[in-house]
């Protein structure tokens, strides 16, 4: 049988994790295709989807296009140029369970291979073999203490003092603050290059630590990265790996470390699921703690190492991803050819939309000033989510020189920025009659989710979205899915949160959180709907402690509060003031995509304590809990109750600089 002609692209050039997964792909794939150079290709298999940037569009005529998905999709969702690369791609190959079920979720169907590991680099050591005595000699790393390693970076390159959230490294400072509140014998084991926020925090802390590798205040990649036989030795000298990410597709060193015979808990990102017992896993910085305290009393997770490392020998070698591989390739001529030809993706060819798949600063920029349209019925606070985001966007954009017109039609308009239905539809249809317009389409929802009715209105906003939009923005990965469980298609979706106004909501001047007095709870809502959570709110009242709690809700509510502090809305100035005077935000609304109420409170630096639904955990991570049922929220108050700071060191929310710049990536896309 004739072998494919691929080839292989997408490594990193700097030896990390791509340029590792490159060698094994290879070998992996090495008898059951032939590997040539591009031009002498039927199929460009790509180790990530930067890889088609570096790829004129016009090579690729012809071709089939495989790519891997390294991360999360919904991360990479929430990239404005990464939906550009889904017309290009015939097929993704996910590498995790979550991450094919997210993609599945959105209507596309993944090829799953697992990452791979070469075993023969990463495997337990005998306790007395020299590299691990000259290491623990060489650092003075001590022997009568717990050790707790982490070889991630904490930091990007470009800005090595703010902390890539995304790896959770404030996550895993508060882990250790916590254990060190608790008075347990432990040192961390730092390693790796770009950690140059941890250390400095490690330091001002105090906490015991070793850090195995040059202090530089410079980006430090070329010195500090390890070999992996001396990461395997690492790893086969401390006690517990740590992964504390947010988001991850791998990450490597779960595989790493569980192959190595390593005990290791991670939050539940990426394979971790995949490759570990479910003992291994936390949510929560408590649930960490008390894990790690378990293992140093009675070594909870001594019987995970051989499970997760059986686990990384059966699934993770290049040996078994060869049949996964195969059937991939035994199905290749299913895949779609890339044809080159412009081929309409809403209002934007798929010819054009792969041409600007390069970063937009490497092509030209309009030399005049950028002229959108906001199109929404705009009102004067108090009123809904959507209503303070549409003017949070506007004094964005108006901070950054963009010429803002409200609701006006014009030939000079650049854009038009449309939220969901809120607007003069008919006015709009008519103009748009006559005139190409390049359109950003902002949709929430589903409207019926939220408001129980409305179906109809859902109806209207996806036609809209399919005769006007050069690109959608949708404000929560949950909303996504909901949506395409609908059956519609939204052109060119992007995933992008919602921001407040920071010289709004904010949490300067804020009251201290102190346990001794009446903790100070809040809610908020502009709607009256059942669903925002008022009958909730009501059980509360009925179940809290008063005498340790008091209880204020602002807004609209459907149900009649005895004990409840009930004040009706108010402005965005009064409520961001009242927020900064409570210590803790309850949110129990359902079917709720992106709530700018729960925003807005965390902005004012309350930790959230969350109905387990919509587009919540999402916008909350870390710096809150989730509740179920009615019958958790007590016990998950008291969680709060007793370890407030750190969720309230957590708490991180979208900048609006961050949010407005997203959607200028996708203006200035469209109109060039």
């Amino acid at each position: 049988m004739k072998k494919p002609k691929v080839f292989l692209t997408g490594g990193d050039g700097i030896g990390w994790a791509l340029d590792e997964d490159m060698k094994l792909t290879r070998q992996a794939m090495r008898d059951i295709v032939d590997f040539v150079d591009l031009p002498d290709c039927e199929v460009v298999h790509l180790l990530w989807w930067e890889g088609l940037t570096m790829i004129p569009l016009d090579q690729l005529i012809g071709k089939r296009v495989v790519c891997h998905v390294p991360g999360e999709p919904f991360r990479y969702l929430s990239l404005p140029r990464h939906r550009l690369a889904f017309p290009i791609v015939g097929k993704w190959v996910t590498r995790t369970s979550q991450a094919a079920a997210q993609l599945r979720s959105i209507g596309i169907v993944s090829h799953t291979v697992p990452y791979l590991i070469d075993v023969d680099i990463f495997r337990p050591l005998p306790p007395d073999d020299k590299d691990l005595l000259i290491l623990r000699e060489q650092w003075g790393i001590p022997k009568d203490a717990y050790l707790i390693g982490n070889f991630h970076r904490d930091t990007e390159g470009a800005d090595l003092r703010t902390p890539k959230l995304v790896k959770g490294p404030d996550l895993l400072l508060e882990i250790f603050l916590e254990l060190r509140h608790r008075g347990l014998n432990i040192h961390v084991v730092l390693a790796g290059p770009r950690r140059h926020w941890l250390l400095g925090r490690m330091e001002e802390e105090k906490i015991p630590f070793t850090y195995i590798g040059r202090r530089h205040d410079e980006d430090d990649i070329a010195v500090n990265f390890l070999p992996r036989p001396q990461l395997n030795t690492l790893y086969n000298i401390i006690d517990l790996y740590i992964v504390p990410s947010r988001s991850e597709g791998g990450p490597h060193a779960i595989l790493e470390a569980a192959a190595a015979g390593c005990k290791i808990i991670s939050t539940p990102v990426g394979m971790a699921k995949d490759v570990l017992h479910p003992a291994s896993i936390f949510s929560s910085m408590g649930q960490a703690v008390d894990i790690i305290g378990k293992d140093m009393q009675k070594d909870f997770l001594g019987f995970t190492r051989d499970l997760n490392s059986q686990r990384v020998a059966q699934d993770h070698c290049p040996k078994a991803a060869t049949s996964m591989f195969s059937v991939l390739y035994d199905t290749i001529d299913a895949i779609l050819i890339f044809p080159g030809k412009e081929e309409p993706i809403g209002n934007v060819s798929r010819a054009r939309t792969m041409n600007h798949l390069k970063p937009i600063n490497e092509t030209k920029s309009p030399s005049r000033k950028i002229t959108v349209g906001l199109w929404h019925k705009f009102f004067q606070p108090p009123y809904g989510g959507g209503n303070q985001f549409m003017m949070a966007l506007r004094k964005a954009f108006l901070k950054r020189g963009i010429d803002v017109r409200e609701n006006e039609l014009h030939e000079d308009i650049d854009a038009y920025v449309l939220n969901s239905i809120h607007f003069d539809v008919d006015r709009f249809l008519d103009f748009g009659r006559d005139h190409r317009l390049n359109v950003i389409h902002r949709i929430d929802g589903p409207i019926h989710l939220i408001r129980g009715y409305d179906r109809d209105k859902d109806e209207l906003c996806y036609r809209l979205n399919d005769q006007f939009a050069s690109a959608t923005v949708l404000q929560s990965a949950w909303t996504y899915q909901r949506i395409v469980e609908l059956g519609y298609s939204p052109v060119a979706p992007v995933i992008i949160h919602n921001a407040i106004d920071s010289d709004i909501f904010h949490p300067h001047g804020r009251i201290s959180f102190d346990p001794d007095r009446k903790i100070r709870l809040i809610s908020t809502s502009w709607s009256n709907n059942p669903r925002k959570g008022g009958p909730t709110y009501k059980w509360i009242e009925d179940h809290l402690d008063w005498d340790r709690f008091e209880y204020t809700f602002v807004g609209n509510a459907s149900e009649k509060f005895d004990r409840i502090r009930h004040i009706p809305p108010v402005s965005s100035e009064e409520l961001a003031h009242l927020l900064r005077a409570h210590d803790i935000y309850i949110t129990a609304s359902r079917n709720d995509p992106c709530s700018n109420a729960l925003i807005e409170a965390m902005a004012c630096g309350l930790p959230a304590l969350y109905f387990n639904d919509g587009g919540h955990p999402e916008l909350v991570g870390y710096g809150g809990l989730p509740f179920n049922s009615e019958e958790e929220i007590l016990s998950c108050l008291e969680n709060l109750v007793e370890q407030y700071e750190s969720f309230q060191r957590l708490i991180s929310v979208s900048s609006l600089d961050d949010v407005a710049e997203k959607y200028l990536v996708l203006i200035r896309e469209i109109i060039q």
